[in-house]
């Protein structure tokens, strides 16, 4: 049940926001490793003055998977950093597919015009290089004790629609090719809920309208889960952590994704209740502010009670 779940609180490497994951009686945290680099005694000094502890870090946003740059050194680098701060339990590390421009696919796609499977080799590829690059990733952060894990993506970035920011998850955004990944490298997945409920929905749409305007192929359309829990269902066996919000349509925006799930949609976290590892842990991910997780809390201490 959801509700018994050990819970963590999602956080960027900000003393105040901290304090404030801190000041709710959660000790335990999922933080977001920013671009610049920090040292190991500048973490470990935010969660001694914070009373907090890491379960997992986030890796930097630049450090995209599935894209030919690739630098182990930095990946390296940062596994030192931060593999001492867990506290003798596993310390996961999650990572993320690269966001790749629409024009670049379309770029692809037009060298092929005959090609009815270019899209589809275009997923392909960017996956095989995740599959390259987890492997190499898993070598070094094994012997350092630390779990990784994939996170399943959303369809665009934060600002899709606005011009000149038009980038896309190519992949990562149905179960096929997150099992696909983790027979191949043995990298478990970090479930985001927002994101699934996002790709669940436009998928579903598509496949009502067959619109290709996310990109995706015909495989990806027919293949997709009509739910975010028919999804968790899927690569269950496979998830390690899960990042628990909620998100309204595209969830393109900080005011549409990673929110706190409404009175209205109560009912689908219920049903996640009963769907969800007991031993997992759940990130509250419904924004980096103290309301919000206020909020998140207060509705899970009143589900409980049902």
């Amino acid at each position: 049940m959801l509700f018994s779940n050990p819970l963590v609180a999602a956080s960027t490497a900000e003393l105040h926001e901290l304090h404030q994951i801190s000041n709710q009686d959660i000790k335990r945290t999922e933080l977001q490793l920013p671009s610049t680099r920090y040292t190991r005694e500048d973490l470990k000094d935010l969660f001694r003055t914070t009373d907090t502890a890491p379960v997992a870090f986030r890796a930097p946003e630049h450090l995209g998977l599935g894209k030919s740059r690739f630098s182990p050194e930095e990946w390296e680098s940062w596994f030192h950093t931060v593999a001492p701060l867990f506290s003798g339990e596993p310390g996961y590390f999650v990572c993320h597919g690269a966001t790749v421009a629409l024009g670049e696919v379309f770029e692809f796609l037009d060298e092929r015009p005959r090609d009815f499977n270019a899209l589809h080799d275009y997923k392909t590829q960017y996956v095989e290089n995740m599959i390259d690059q987890l492997r190499r990733l898993e070598e070094i952060a094994e012997p350092l004790g630390i779990q990784l894990l994939l996170e399943n993506t959303p369809i665009g970035g934060d600002e899709y629609f606005e011009p000149g920011k038009e980038r896309i998850h190519p992949a990562l955004r149905t179960p096929r090719h997150l099992l696909r990944v983790a027979e191949a490298t043995g990298t478990r997945v970090c479930f985001d809920t927002a994101h699934a409920r996002i790709t669940s929905n436009v998928f579903t749409y598509m496949h009502r309208s067959r619109s290709l305007f996310a990109a995706a192929t015909e495989k990806e359309i027919l293949n997709a889960t009509r739910s975010w829990i028919q999804f968790y269902e899927s690569i269950k066996d496979i998830t390690g952590l899960v990042r628990l919000s909620y998100a309204v349509s595209w969830g393109d925006t900080p005011q549409t994704a990673h929110i706190p799930f409404p009175e209205a949609a109560y009912a689908e976290l219920l049903d996640f209740a009963e769907q969800i590892d007991p031993e997992t842990p759940v990130i509250l991910a419904g924004g980096n502010s103290e309301h919000r997780l206020k909020q998140m809390l207060e509705t899970l201490r009143e589900l409980k009670k049902r």
